[in-house]
C-alpha cells in the first residue's frame, strides 16, 4: 500500500498545504493511501479524492460534466483521507482529512494512478488524436502487432479489445477513454499479462479532462481535424489547442509523433512537434517518410504502392476509401515507430480487415444492392464515406442520417449540404436527438438539403431506402455505426442500425445478410 509521500513524488512544485488541526501536513510518509478517485460515491476508508470539474464526477453518468468540489462532503462521509482540489477549496469545519491544493487538481491524477498502480507497465503505448479515424486506426495497429505476432490492446470507442478478441474494459456510450483511475489499472494488467503494444484514442474531451497525463506513451499520432464538438471547444483554435496538448503536455519531448501530412492542419502540428523535438513521421500523399505513391482499385479494395523512408513496397489492402487508406498508413506508420520492421508491417497491410461500424457492409438487397452502416457524424466524415461508397457503386448512391441533440449545432446545415452534393438521393431522419425536439434537428439538416426526403423515425427512414435497392445501388446508414441504442427524449433505447437493415432485408425473398466478421 504506497503512502501519500510516494504518491507525490515530482509532483509538489505546485502543491500547497491547506491549514489542518488534525494531520501535520508534512507527515506525507505516515499517510496511506488505499485508493484513488473523482467519484465520491467510490470513495472508502483511506482514499485520495480529487475535487475538480470533469465527466468522470459520477461514475453511474459519466459523460456529464460536474463539480467534483460540490461532492466534497459525500467524499469524507465515505472515507476519505485526502482531499486533492483548486486553491479556494476549503473543507467543512472539524473535518480531520487532509487538504491539498493544486491549480489544476485533474493534471497530477494521471501521475499519482501511475504511481499507485507502479509497474509494470507496457513499452509501446500509442495515444491517436484528430476528428476522424482514431477508432479505426487504433484496431488497425492491433491487427498489424497482431499479424507480426505480437500480442496487444486497442482501446476506444469499441472498448478495450486484445488481439483474440475479448475485453479488458467494456466500451462505454458516452467515454471512448476509460477514466483515469481504470485507465491506469487496465495498463498494469495488461503489462503483467506481457501485452506491450497499446493503441488509445485520444479524443479532445478525454485530453481536456487530463485522462491521458501520466500514461507514459512513447508514440503520438495526429489524424486530422475538421468541424466537430464546437459545442464544447466554441472555435476551431481552440479545437486544434486541445488537441496539440498530446503532443506539447502528454508526451516527453523526443517521443514518435506520427502526422498526417495531407490534413489541412499539418503544418501548425508538425511547427508544435518540431519545437518539441519528437520523432516525426509524416506520412499521405504529401508524406516524406511514409508516402502513397498511388493506389489502384481492385475486387475487394486497393492496390499500394508505398515509398517508406526512401524505398519502395507494393501491399494489397482489403478496404475501400481514401480515409481507410488515410487511417492504414497512419497505423502502418505507429507500428513502424514501436518497433516492427518495415518489411513485416508492410507484409501485415492486407490483414487488415473493416472494423465495426466503419463503413460496413451488413446486407445485400434481392436484387443484389448494398447496405453500408458507417459512424460518420461530421461534415467531414459524410464526405469521406460516400466518396468511399461511390467508388464501389455503379448505380445510385442513397445515404440516410440524422443529426445528434444538445451538440455543435452549426454542423448540421453542413451535413445536408455536402450530403445532398454527394449522394443522388439523401433522406433525413433522427440520430440521437436526446431532450432536443428531433423535427428541430431535422430542420437544421434540411437548410443544407432541401432536395432531401424528411422520414421522422430512424427505422422507417432505413425501410423507404432499402425498399427500391436495385443492383449496382447502395444505402449509407450513416451516423450511428456500431452503437445499439439511440438517446430519444432523454432516454437510451435499445437500437441498432445494422439490426434494423439486417431485418428490414430479412423480410425480403431471396436476401443475403452479412454477419459481423
Amino acid at each position: 500500500m504506497p503512502n501519500l509521500e510516494q504518491l507525490l513524488l515530482g509532483l509538489t512544485a505546485e502543491l500547497t498545504e491547506a491549514p489542518s488541526t488534525n494531520i501535520d501536513a508534512r507527515a506525507f510518509s505516515t499517510i496511506d493511501i488505499t485508493g484513488v478517485t473523482t467519484d465520491p460515491e467510490l470513495c472508502q476508508e483511506g482514499f485520495l479524492y480529487v475535487a475538480e470539474e470533469s465527466e468522470t464526477v459520477d461514475s453511474t453518468r459519466y459523460g456529464v460534466r460536474l463539480d467534483g468540489r460540490h461532492y466534497i462532503d459525500r467524499a469524507l462521509k465515505n472515507g476519505a483521507t485526502v482531499v486533492l482540489s483548486t486553491p479556494e477549496t476549503k473543507l467543512p469545519e472539524g473535518s480531520a482529512a487532509l487538504l491539498l491544493h493544486h491549480p489544476i487538481p485533474l493534471s497530477i491524477l494521471g501521475p499519482i494512478c501511475s504511481a499507485f498502480y507502479g509497474d509494470p507497465k507496457p513499452k509501446n503505448i500509442a495515444l491517436i488524436t484528430g476528428t476522424n479515424g482514431k477508432t479505426s486506426t487504433v484496431n488497425f495497429c492491433k491487427m498489424l502487432w497482431s499479424a507480426v505476432g505480437l500480442e496487444s490492446c486497442s482501446v476506444g470507442n469499441l472498448g478495450g479489445v486484445l488481439t483474440d478478441g475479448t475485453l479488458i474494459w467494456d466500451r462505454d456510450p458516452t467515454l471512448s477513454v476509460p477514466e483515469t483511475v481504470t485507465l491506469h489499472t487496465m495498463l498494469n494488467t495488461l503489462a503483467k499479462r506481457n501485452i506491450n503494444h497499446v493503441a488509445f484514442e485520444a479524443t479532445s474531451h478525454a485530453i481536456f479532462d487530463y485522462r491521458l497525463h501520466g500514461v507514459a506513451a512513447n508514440i503520438g499520432a495526429f489524424t486530422n481535424l475538421t468541424r466537430d464538438h464546437l459545442d464544447f471547444h466554441l472555435t476551431m483554435e481552440e479545437y486544434f489547442r486541445v488537441k496539440m496538448m498530446l503532443f506539447n503536455n502528454i508526451l516527453e519531448p523526443g517521443s514518435h509523433a506520427i502526422l498526417n501530412a495531407d490534413a489541412e492542419w499539418f503544418a501548425p502540428a508538425l511547427a508544435i512537434c518540431r519545437a518539441r523535438n519528437h520523432k516525426i513521421t509524416t506520412y499521405g500523399i504529401k508524406g516524406e517518410e511514409v508516402r502513397l505513391v498511388e493506389s489502384g482499385p481492385q475486387p475487394l479494395g486497393q492496390k499500394l504502392t508505398l515509398s517508406i523512408f526512401g524505398k519502395s513496397y507494393e501491399c494489397n489492402l482489403n478496404l475501400f476509401g481514401e480515409f481507410q487508406t488515410s487511417n492504414a498508413l497512419c497505423a502502418l506508420s505507429i507500428v513502424i515507430a514501436s518497433g516492427v520492421a518495415v518489411e513485416a508491417a508492410v507484409a501485415s497491410m492486407e490483414k487488415l480487415s473493416e472494423v465495426e461500424g466503419r463503413l460496413n457492409l451488413v446486407a445485400t438487397s434481392p436484387r443484389g444492392g448494398k447496405v453500408i452502416v458507417d459512424y460518420a457524424h461530421s461534415p467531414d466524415a459524410i464526405r469521406a464515406a460516400l466518396e468511399a461508397c461511390r467508388s464501389f457503386t455503379p448505380g445510385k448512391l442513397t445515404i440516410v442520417f440524422g443529426c445528434n441533440g444538445e451538440r455543435d449545432l452549426g454542423k448540421r446545415k453542413d451535413m445536408g449540404e455536402v450530403a445532398q452534393s454527394l449522394a443522388d438521393n439523401v433522406i433525413v431522419t433522427d440520430g440521437h436527438p436526446r431532450s432536443e425536439d428531433p423535427a428541430n434537428i431535422r430542420r437544421d439538416v434540411l437548410e443544407g438539403a432541401p432536395k432531401a426526403r424528411e422520414v421522422a423515425g430512424r427505422s422507417e427512414a432505413i425501410a423507404a431506402a432499402i425498399g427500391n435497392l436495385e443492383s449496382g445501388d447502395t444505402v449509407l446508414i450513416a451516423g450511428l455505426g456500431h452503437e445499439n441504442f439511440q438517446s430519444i427524449a432523454g432516454k437510451n433505447l435499445p437500437y441498432s442500425d445494422r439490426e434494423t437493415a439486417q431485418r428490414i432485408v430479412a423480410g425480403m425473398s431471396n436476401s443475403q445478410l452479412i454477419e459481423p466478421k
